[in-house]
């Protein structure tokens, strides 16, 4: 089998040049990608820290590295939840509402764009396949037999 014939390889080719577009145009607007799909993540009422980074596939260190940096540039700040003051809560400031408004303006052009390229029914019946796929990827065990098998790389 060839790379090129796995779901995988189209997967993350795919991702990989769709971040690259997004990161250009990130960097472009001086802020790294991964504010950016922050920014998209952050709910106007605030969001649970420890819900972003599931959200964005993101690891904790990784996603208090971004978020230690989206506080110093002003996007967003960090709160205690008034329900349970244990809980932090990130909100955007003014400057992040102004800045995920141009993400979200961007999201949309690109997603308009494929849309047109492709037409409406193929990209819903992509979206379509790609939900199902990511319900599949939820339980594991649909594809590796349950936990039962000998995993490949153990050989």
């Amino acid at each position: 089998m060839q790379p090129q014939d796995t779901l995988d390889f189209h997967l993350r080719w795919g991702w990989a040049k769709l971040n690259r577009l997004y990161a250009a145009e990130a960097e472009r607007r001086g802020i790294p990608v991964s504010y950016v799909f922050a920014l998209l993540q952050v709910d106007r009422a605030g969001t649970p820290s420890t819900q972003l980074g599931p959200r964005m596939g993101m690891e904790a260190t990784s996603l208090s590295r971004t978020l230690k940096g989206m506080e110093a540039m002003g996007l967003v700040e960090r709160r205690a939840d008034a329900s349970d003051g244990r809980k932090a809560l990130v909100f955007l400031t003014p400057e992040g509402v102004a800045a995920r408004r141009e993400a979200r303006d961007l999201v949309k052009a690109v997603n308009a764009q494929i849309r047109e390229l492709l037409g409406d029914r193929d990209v819903d019946q992509l979206i379509a396949h790609l939900r199902k796929l990511n319900e599949i990827f939820d339980r594991p065990e649909q594809l590796l037999g349950g936990g039962n098998h000998q995993s490949p790389l153990a050989s």
